[in-house]
């Protein structure tokens, strides 16, 4: 875990707008439309049960916000791989550390208002430049330990969706980079840490469904990423007690888990819940997005 930031959860840099992408292509975007072509396909036959009438037609209408949602997500993941693309090749060019290099780590957090910082780190994982400025206490510190940045420095590969915790409490996500210099050696690694809540809050806005509907993010471990009730977000599915008392939720959780993309039903504190399920990927990580669906209680049989 990266060591505690003193930036409040909502903080926003001065200046700043959130640049959610949706309909904006790059290399790695083309096969969106793709992408929303089989979730179409996977999920839609489940919006339609026995019957027929207007609630057919509202659940179909859920399903293809599912779907756009998911598209919006993808899109704006890509950006953020498309923005660390650049800046590991212009850190080639100027190093890992310097004016040259924190002006390209400035650039980097312009990427949106959701960004907390970025930073250069070293073969051995320590933190060579940050910005903004308001974070140079951390450099000079160590964060080989995380999973992600191990993995980068082994595989010389980009590592991304690191869900992390600060010791404040700070829920964030932390995608990261190889850098390597003109003879093609890996010199070190930049990242940038994101405010999950303001991404995901923004990217999703526009689908999110009225009533007792909502999408929402979860990890395929089970730690809620975001949730339009915050005090969902973090908690984990299978360990966190609030969720013990109802195995038909446990058991749908663990599907999700396993499962890139489906349909379940459980009840929770007498609501009865329909949920469907999707994935969205990211330098081979995997998370979820759910659409959850509340319906009047069951009756007892």
């Amino acid at each position: 875990m990266r060591l505690q930031r003193n930036r409040p959860k909502t903080a926003k840099r001065s200046g700043k707008t959130a640049t959610v992408r949706r309909s904006g292509r790059t290399p790695k975007t083309v096969a969106l439309t793709a992408v929303v072509a089989v979730l179409t396909i996977l999920l839609m036959p489940a919006a339609f049960g026995e019957g027929a009438g207007s609630e057919e037609r509202t659940d179909a209408d859920l399903i293809w916000g599912l779907v756009q949602a998911t598209d919006s997500v993808s899109a704006n993941l890509a950006e953020i791989d498309r923005a660390l693309l650049n800046s590991s090749l212009a850190l080639s060019d100027t190093g890992i550390e310097g004016a040259e290099a924190r002006k390209v780590l400035d650039d980097l957090t312009g990427l949106g208002s959701w960004v907390v910082d970025c930073i250069t780190v070293d073969l051995n994982g320590t933190i060579v430049e940050v910005r903004p400025a308001e974070y140079q206490e951390v450099r000079g510190t160590s964060i080989k330990d995380q999973e992600h940045i191990e993995r980068l420095l082994s595989t010389r590969r980009p590592a991304g969706l690191a869900y992390i915790m600060s010791v404040e409490g700070f829920r964030a996500m932390d995608f990261a980079s190889p850098i390597f210099d003109e003879d093609g050696r890996l010199i070190g690694a930049v990242t940038v840490l994101v405010n999950s809540t303001e991404l995901f809050g923004a990217a999703l806005a526009p689908y999110q469904p009225e009533g007792g509907a909502k999408i929402w993010a979860m990890t395929p471990e089970g730690t809620i990423i975001y949730d339009s009730d915050a005090e969902q977000i973090g908690r984990n599915t299978f360990s966190d007690p609030l969720f013990q008392e109802f195995p038909d939720l446990l058991a749908v959780g663990k599907r999700v888990g396993m499962e890139r993309s489906g349909t379940g039903s459980y009840e929770i504190f007498g609501t009865a819940r329909d949920v469907f399920w999707t994935t969205v990927d990211y330098q081979g990580e995997e998370m979820r997005l759910l659409l959850s669906v509340d319906g009047p209680p069951r009756k007892e049989e």
